[in-house]
């Protein structure tokens, strides 16, 4: 394997497969990278990282990828294939060498969310034989280990300086799109692997949860919602803040405390062995106190990692609970159509005395 962290975490998913479940395909994604160190992107030409309970991974893939997967994972065993009109029809003939040598049997576990029909034509051509890992998958990969949150760490601060340096250049006139351009420039210029998320709202367009960065042009009075983040050594930040540029609308500011108060209430109630559904509640109840409850349209968080949005969701119904490592977004909001809204989103790491609060830049409404 690539390293010693991926040998246990490999080790780890077996553990939490059923019995009789001994072979895993892994197609190109977020998985195959957690669990072999092995960045692919997904193409034409098929790649399947196969690991076995009992013995070294091997590997399916194009003959012009072998640097790469050479790289990352020297000793597995690799069946290759060259170009071809059909490459799911040579892929295939690779994994029946492989099947053969290998025995490999049924059932094969396999991760529903993200795996293509185009591997699984290669593996599994009529979809009998394959088994849905993402219960094991998703429970692992959402206790992240301390290098993981550190590097989470620092691409939540990354994000935060890069709106800081931004906020002190919105003023009236600018556009949303400038301001966006403005933050993904600054974003180039970091230590970040690339931009992840941009949504930048201003004045009656902040009413919109989720939206296209606009034309609009900011006005005094306006509120300016930013939702943006970075990955950085592969993990993502996820923060939103709002700010005003000049004095807002006197509901607009009632509304900004609503989710300060909401956004606190919720981040408080994050420990290990608490309800999912209970930060959402948490959150949920000071705003519905408030009598805003009608403007409060979405979850309250969901999970944070190689993924932007990821298990686990902190929503009404899921009575799963947070463990230690669990990294959560935190974002409760108020949108009222006519007027504006206003989010507030942090980053959160599940520790053993409750929310080790990633993000760190002030929640109070900054006036520009």
């Amino acid at each position: 394997m690539a390293n010693a962290i991926t040998t246990r975490r490999t080790d780890r998913l077996f553990e939490e497969l059923p019995v009789g479940v001994d072979t895993v395909a892994l197609s190109p994604g977020e998985t195959m990278r957690y669990f072999t160190g092995l960045d692919m992107h997904k193409s034409e030409r098929p790649t399947l990282v196969v690991l076995f309970r009992d013995g070294p991974p091997a590997v399916v893939h194009p003959v012009l990828e072998g640097d790469r997967i050479e790289e990352a994972l020297p000793d597995a065993e690799r069946f290759t294939y060259g170009d071809a009109t059909d490459p799911v029809e040579v892929g295939r003939e690779a994994f029946d060498r492989l099947r053969a040598e290998r025995t490999v049997t049924d059932p094969i576990g396999v991760e529903f969310r993200s795996t293509r029909l185009l591997e699984q034509e290669v593996f599994a051509p009529s979809g009998e034989g394959a088994v849905d890992i993402e219960d094991a998958v998703s429970t692992l990969r959402a206790r992240k280990d301390p290098e993981e949150v550190e590097r989470m760490r620092t691409a939540a601060g990354i994000i935060e300086d890069v709106l800081g340096e931004v906020f002190d250049l919105i003023e009236p006139g600018m556009t949303e799109t400038g301001i966006e351009t403005e933050i993904r420039k600054r974003v180039m210029e970091s230590e970040a692997d690339g931009f992840s998320v941009g949504i930048v709202t201003s004045g009656e367009r902040t009413a919109h949860a989720h939206a296209n960065t606009g034309e609009r042009a900011v006005e005094s009075g306006d509120l300016v919602m930013i939702d943006a983040g970075v990955i950085y050594e592969g993990y993502y930040s996820d923060i939103t803040r709002t700010v005003a540029v000049g004095d807002p609308d006197e509901e607009l500011r009632e509304i900004y405390d609503v989710v300060q108060a909401a956004a606190a209430a919720a981040r408080d109630r994050v420990a290990p062995g608490v309800e999912l559904q209970e930060i959402d509640r948490a959150a949920r109840e000071v705003i519905e106190d408030a009598g805003y409850g009608d403007y409060f349209p979405h979850r309250v968080g969901h999970g944070l990692g190689l993924e932007g949005h990821e298990p686990p969701y902190l929503v009404e119904g899921n009575d799963a609970t947070l463990e230690v490592g669990h990294a959560v977004t935190v974002e409760p909001g108020v949108y009222v159509g006519g007027l504006g809204g206003v989010r507030i989103e942090d980053d959160v790491v599940v520790d053993e005395n409750g929310a080790d609060v990633l993000t760190t830049s002030s929640r109070d409404l900054r006036v520009l």
